[in-house]
């Protein structure tokens, strides 16, 4: 049975340093654990996951150590921005960081469990973590319901820019490596096949050099050879569903469950490259597959200077007037701003009783007139910029001091937008799936809400 936490503590021998920044590192830390520990009930929800995600073996390295040792891990993890290895170094060369994680003189843990403990947590777990929080932090007085801005960003998957040819080329690649392991290992199975591997990357590369030439005789031999590459990755498709249906005829189904999961992917990228080379038809942004590695990638465009397409799934949040972050939202398909402002309303009065005084989004969240009417019956100041031609009473209520200082109560999101990306690790996700997409976005809030109550 997995223990939830250790009752005996460790002394604390680090001491305290005579350098201001460590000491200012270690005082951060320590207003960390007393939240932490006046609010166990945040170990006990990691504990429920983790006691039927990991392994209950009595032999395993898992069971060695607490859900809260592994909920820590994971908290200096993300407030330190480190990958799981580098976590891991820190902790173990910090005798402070060891005395913080409650290792005292024990060895510590290997990165791969610190993976799995980060995988076995769910998205609603998180949320459920940080409610727990909030409702810490609204019991200490530490936030109010006067305040509320939204806003949105796209956290971008790990994926490279997807080209028809390059989707084609990973999809040959991917399928040729899985069919030549299940051929090695369960050669009964007859999978008699050569790739020529190195002729489909030499293709893959002749359209990505030739591409974007206007020379009308070089288009038509990119067309020709793009033909042929759909034709190779059609062939792949077949072989791998072949090796799928022999290995699970074969009571071997488990063991090509990855190839299983792959096929789809690659049929969607042969069907979408035929109908955009060979027919000439330009598929939906929303049919489209963007990766084969990440499945659930989503192409959004919102028209950023330098960076007018992204890949990824688009993240909402809002913040309160202290930039305690409140509701926080990853949305599995891509939606307008506006159709995202209802949600954090009606959380925001149900959590602290009464809407509140100020609203401030910028004007992707603006719909009409008559949303701006409907919200100021329940709200006392809604800094929302209108679109398109203002009337007199708009222009005279967008000039005002109350609407421009609700602005740059907004633009405040910007900055803990950029403190998410650059600090808690919601850049680039290299967690792979959604599933950890979502969790790691709710671990990042997490990290963010308890180191700002360190300051609060």
């Amino acid at each position: 049975m997995r223990i939830k936490e250790q009752l005996q503590r460790y002394f604390d021998f680090s001491g305290k340093s005579s350098v201001k920044v460590v000491r200012e590192y270690q005082e951060k830390y320590g207003k960390i654990a007393e939240i932490l520990e006046a609010n166990p009930r945040l170990v006990a929800l990691a504990h429920q996951d983790w006691s039927r995600g990991l392994s209950q073996s009595r032999k395993g390295r898992a069971s060695d150590f607490t859900s809260e040792q592994m909920f820590r891990v994971l908290v200096v993890m993300f407030v330190e921005g480190d990958s799981y290895r580098d976590v891991v170094v820190r902790i173990d060369l910090s005798e402070f960081l060891r005395q913080f994680v409650g290792l005292g003189i024990r060895p510590m843990m290997d990165f791969s469990l610190v993976s799995k403990a980060h995988g076995a947590l769910s998205e609603k777990t998180w949320e459920r973590i940080n409610g727990e929080l909030k409702r810490y932090a609204k019991q200490e007085e530490k936030i109010s319901g006067e305040k509320l801005r939204l806003d949105s960003t796209v956290r971008e998957t790990n994926i490279h820019y997807p080209t028809d040819s390059s989707l084609l080329w990973d999809s040959f690649r991917v399928v040729a490596r899985e069919v030549k392991r299940i051929r090695k290992e369960r050669p009964e199975l007859r999978l008699k096949h050569r790739f020529h591997v190195g002729k489909i990357k030499r293709m893959a590369n002749q359209i990505a050099r030739w591409a974007r030439s206007t020379s009308g005789a070089t288009k038509r031999r990119v067309e020709k050879i793009y033909r042929q590459l759909i034709e190779r990755v059609a062939w792949i498709l077949e072989v791998g569903q072949k090796a799928v249906r022999r290995a699970q005829q074969a009571g071997h189904g488990d063991e090509v469950s990855a190839l299983e999961e792959t096929l789809p992917l690659v049929k969607k990228v042969v069907e979408q490259a035929t109908r955009r080379i060979v027919h000439g038809e330009m598929p939906a942004a929303d049919e489209k597959v963007y990766s084969i590695f990440e499945g659930h990638t989503e192409m959004i465009k919102r028209g950023k200077a330098g960076k007018p397409v992204e890949f990824g799934h688009k993240v909402l949040l809002a913040q309160s007037g202290e930039k305690f972050i409140t509701h926080y939202q990853v949305l599995p398909k891509n939606q307008e701003d506006v159709e995202l402002l209802e949600a954090p309303l009606q959380d925001h009065e149900k959590f602290f009783g009464k809407p509140p005084k100020v609203l401030a989004t910028d004007r992707g969240f603006y719909r009409s007139v008559q949303q701006l009417k409907e919200l100021r019956e329940r709200i006392e100041r809604v800094c929302i910029p209108k679109k398109g031609q203002l009337d007199r009473a708009q222009a005279r209520w967008e000039h005002s001091e109350a609407f421009k200082e609700g602005q740059c109560f907004r633009a405040g999101s910007e900055g803990s937008i950029s403190v998410l990306k650059r600090v808690f690790r919601l850049g680039k996700c290299l967690f792979k799936g959604f599933k950890n997409f979502a969790s790691s976005v709710g671990c990042g809030v997490f990290c963010h809400n308890l180191v700002l109550l360190t300051h609060l």
